[in-house]
């Protein structure tokens, strides 16, 4: 019996299975909910995925991500406020190990366009996210261009995830806390009833006590009723050799920032130098959708090199290395964890490009959606 959650007697034609839950996809919002579920109590629960550890066909590879306060919509400046408050130093906790590095985070962009509405939301959290004028953005981040007209938030809540880390820990201690991982298991077909959920994968079928979807696109095809419509869009990321200092270049010195501009490519950020690797820059790419079982597609460096040009006050040398990921598109960019009426199975879909920062509190709402 799941923890918290009455389950009935399953019919003949479905035999208890071992499992009270299976967590299906191993990226940041799978491994969270099973970091939560073992805080909850429930004990046998197996986390299967498509592939195996730390691949790079999801949203959830790569060194680094962003996490701070700066939004354009006041429930993900909550939401953001209660994973710095809560989710993430519960992990660090628990883990034993910092997982974030903290430095300045600023946000900039032209008024009349989409940043408007990050100023809007910045009012309700003042002695976080601070105004400042173009000039004294300038003079105290001299290595990142501002317009003259440009608004500016400087972020004090910002920070770099360590975002393989953070995987890798994450996995560690699940598996010393008795979850079982099921590498190169995908589901092919997934039923659920008030009884109790069954999984086929090729190597047979599992059945539990419930089971929570954390799979990306994988969702529209496992639990369609619990999927909004989704398409996945193919992104390029560059780390950059910049001509500047490398003390200026590092966390604490240089911050996450973003670029917040009308069009489909006017969302552009950056981190900082870390572990030997270039500053990393990108677009945030949120059109042409792609389908999900496309290999992504190679960087284009000409287009890596213009976009880190127009962003940098100081010459760029040249691109240390690039990345390709994928985010898996709500269509407004939100995010949707659900349940399915009548029967033990909870529904994430939480990327959009911005949802390993959440992922502690992604994961702990899926698991209480799952027991409560």
């Amino acid at each position: 019996m799941l923890h918290g959650m009455a389950v009935s007697t399953p019919p003949p034609a479905w035999p208890e299975g071992p499992w009270d839950v299976l967590v299906l996809g191993a990226g940041i919002h799978g491994l969270c909910t099973a970091f939560w579920l073992v805080q909850r109590g429930v004990r046998r629960i197996a986390v299967l995925d498509r592939y195996g550890p730390g691949h790079a066909l999801g949203s959830s590879h790569g060194g680094t991500r962003i996490t701070r306060t700066s939004y354009h919509d006041a429930k993900f400046v909550a939401l953001a406020q209660a994973a710095h408050r809560d989710g993430w130093p519960t992990l660090e906790r628990a883990l034993a190990q910092p997982l974030r590095v903290r430095t300045p985070g600023v946000f900039h962009g032209p008024p009349g366009g989409p940043f408007d509405a990050y100023l809007v939301a910045a009012t309700q959290v003042p002695d976080v996210l601070e105004p400042l004028s173009p000039t004294a953005a300038a003079a105290r981040f001299p290595v990142l261009r501002f317009a003259a007209g440009d608004a500016v938030l400087h972020d004090h809540s910002a920070a770099v995830v360590l975002a393989a880390r953070t995987m890798a820990a994450l996995r560690a201690w699940l598996a010393a806390h008795g979850v079982q991982f099921g590498w190169h298991q995908g589901v092919e077909h997934l039923e659920a009833d008030a009884h109790g959920v069954r999984a086929a994968t090729a190597q047979g079928c599992l059945c539990a006590a419930g089971a929570v979807v954390a799979a990306g696109p994988e969702l529209a095809t496992l639990a369609a009723d619990l999927a909004p419509p989704l398409t996945v869009v193919h992104q390029q990321v560059g780390y950059f050799a910049l001509d500047a200092a490398a003390a200026t270049l590092e966390p604490g010195a240089f911050p996450v920032w973003a670029h917040v501009a009308p069009g489909p490519a006017g969302f552009t950020y950056g981190l900082p130098a870390l572990e030997g690797a270039g500053a990393k820059a990108a677009v945030h790419r949120t059109t042409a959708p792609a389908q999900p079982e496309h290999a992504s597609p190679e960087p284009d460096p000409a287009e890596l090199l213009a976009m880190a040009r127009a962003r940098f006050t100081v010459p760029v040398l040249g691109l240390a290395a690039t990345e390709r990921c994928r985010y898996t598109m709500t269509q407004d960019q939100d995010f949707r964890v659900e349940r399915r009426p009548g029967a033990p199975l909870v529904g994430i879909a939480a990327c959009s490009g911005h949802g390993f920062k959440f992922g502690p509190e992604i994961g702990r709402l899926a698991a209480a959606r799952l027991l409560d």
